[in-house]
């Protein structure tokens, strides 16, 4: 049968897009959009490509590994948002189309002229690199063709290139780019499968007379994938099943992602996925789909058949039984996996299992230790409390039931508390819950400088949180593993790069300076010049500081002075007076 709640879901989207009077078909049917760029197109990563805690929402395309490159509008219209960032898309445009579409640009490294102008003086009204503007129709309009932005690595981004989305303005919803008959790029390449895993779904599933995960490598190409390192599957009850895919494309060697993926048991369909549209609300459903703690072991994302009780995702097309194969006869069954990217290339793969009523399965042994065990509801709040830890969980806060496991470790000497772990690092998390830590009694004059940290191994910790409430530290968090407290009364650092006290820098166009916090990050920087607060864009990755020349750079002698806070307020000051 079909996965009631998820069918609830794909009722309510499918309202929405009546009312708004596009269907899932005729909202691809535009055939003459613009190409966003001048330059032959090729992937580095495709519509809702398997990310960390999210699908892609767009095509990422490659500019050829360097900045710089035109960025066009891809029809007309007007720029209704720009947002600077140090984070996601960077420096990104979204553009209104009158008909009903939104196209955004992001990881730019620069602007045109006229919106570079508008941006930057926003910038220094705000005395901020980081900000956002909405705008209305007729205040910057594009026409198709029209030069927008230069590419860049602005951003989240780990190398040059553009994202690039299309979305429905009624709903907000990234929509495939490569659906749309006039944005193509040279794809004649079918998929690749990698690998096949088999799950038991409960305690009397057998697989090969074990009650535990399959994982099988896959050889082949095209129609003729194959299972390369067994020869016969014996099961016994409730079964899911998992694949592991890639796309290829012509003349580049990248691994996308796919557009579909369907399993055929015998002659029915019993799952199919298809990445039409992408919902915001739904994204972080991701780590439901695939298997997340094999993920976390090994990198590789595996999509699951099997659909848990609270995923909301509403890229599923057909869903029988939940994804779960029942097999309780000593037949032969038949499965297929087709796999196909967004131009129809598909990849297959044909396997058998046989139906087995063996003795019960062999268990494989738990290491949960019963007495910090305690059984989560899904559906419920759910909560951890002992006298200096309280963790308290939101009903939906999980994608299925189980036991959640905790312990209170032994305090290390550079520790201001025990150490707490929750459960794993292999269990997603679907909404943020509250975590509250009471410190060791530590002296006033540190009190300030103590910050709850969190790792997945116990091994390298990172800062969440040092807000306070009452004598508690707290936070909230959508990751499982190791907490404790911890101190940071170390200043960020400074680090020149291509200027110096005293220095003639009349021969370049910018000045440079890296900045860092080895312990709990930056949280604000500010630098002037001469008194006047000046723009300088931040790179988080190159750890870097950038003013390029302006106004405010005068003829003579400039004094330049930059101040960096971290999160725990601890401060760094430098100043030199520079030559012009």
């Amino acid at each position: 049968m079909i996965h009631y709640p998820r069918l609830l879901a794909l009722i309510i989207t499918t309202a929405l897009i009546t009312i708004t009077g596009f269907s899932q078909e005729s909202v691809f049917s535009k055939k003459d959009f613009g190409a966003p760029v001048d330059i032959p197109m090729y992937l580095s990563g495709t519509f809702g490509e398997l990310r960390s805690n999210h699908f892609h929402a767009g095509i990422d395309i490659k500019t050829q590994g360097v900045e710089g490159k035109n960025i066009i509008a891809i029809d007309d219209g007007w720029v209704s948002r720009i947002k600077v960032s140090t984070s996601g898309y960077g420096k990104a445009i979204y553009i209104t189309h009158p008909d009903g579409y939104i196209s955004v640009y992001g990881h730019l490294s620069r602007f045109n002229d006229t919106i570079q102008s508008v941006i930057i003086n926003n910038q220094y009204e705000k005395e901020s690199y980081i900000v956002q503007m909405f705008f209305d129709k007729g205040e910057l309009p594009v026409k198709k063709g029209e030069l927008i932005a230069y590419s860049g690595n602005t951003g989240g981004s780990h190398g040059p290139h553009l994202h690039f989305e299309i979305r429905d303005v009624a709903t907000q919803h990234p929509l495939n780019p490569l659906l749309f008959s006039s944005i193509k790029v040279k794809d004649y390449f079918r998929p690749k499968i990698t690998r096949l895993v088999i799950y038991p779904v409960d305690l009397n599933s057998s697989i090969n007379g074990l009650n535990d995960t399959l994982f099988l490598d896959i050889s082949g190409w095209g129609a003729d994938h194959k299972i390369s390192n067994l020869d016969e599957i014996k099961i016994s009850g409730k079964v899911s099943f998992g694949i592991s895919t890639y796309d290829l494309m012509n003349e580049i060697p990248n691994k996308n992602g796919v557009f579909s993926t369907k399993l055929i048991h015998d002659t029915n369909t019993v799952f199919e996925l298809e990445m039409k549209r992408l919902s915001f609300n739904t994204t972080r459903y991701i780590n439901s789909l695939v298997d997340y703690g094999y993920y976390k072991t090994s990198k590789t994302r595996v999509v699951r058949t099997q659909v848990d009780t609270n995923n909301m995702l509403n890229n599923y097309s057909t869903v029988i039984n939940n994804g779960i194969i029942e097999i309780n006869d000593t037949l032969n069954h038949h499965f297929i996996f087709e796999v196909k990217d967004a131009y129809s290339n598909l990849a297959q793969l044909s396997f058998d299992v046989m139906g087995s009523l063996n003795n019960p399965p062999e268990l494989i042994p738990s290491n949960k230790d019963s007495k910090n065990t305690s059984y989560f509801n899904y559906s419920k709040k759910n909560s951890i409390v002992t006298d200096s830890l309280t963790a308290l969980f939101p009903a939906n806060c999980f994608y299925q039931s189980f036991d959640f496991t905790y312990e209170i470790l032994e305090k290390d000497t550079m520790a201001y508390s025990s150490t707490y772990k929750l459960h794993d690092k292999y269990t997603p998390v679907h909404k943020n819950y509250s975590i509250k830590v009471i410190p060791d009694l530590v002296d006033t004059i540190i009190q300030n400088s103590i910050y709850l940290a969190y790792s997945a191994d116990n091994k390298d910790y990172n800062y969440l949180s040092n807000k306070t409430k009452g004598d508690a530290l707290v936070a909230k968090t959508r990751s499982l593993g190791y907490f404790k407290v911890l101190m940071d009364s170390i200043p960020p650092i400074i680090k020149k790069v291509n200027f110096s006290d005293g220095k003639n820098i009349a021969k370049q166009s910018n000045l440079k300076i890296k900045i860092w916090d080895e312990k709990t990050g930056i949280a604000k920087y500010r630098a002037t010049l001469n008194g006047s607060w000046i723009l300088m864009e931040y790179d988080p990755k190159k750890k870097l500081l950038t003013y390029n020349y302006d106004e405010l750079l005068l003829k003579g002698k400039n004094e330049f002075k930059l101040v960096i806070t971290d999160l725990l307020d601890n401060k760094t000051e430098f100043e030199c007076e520079v030559i012009y």
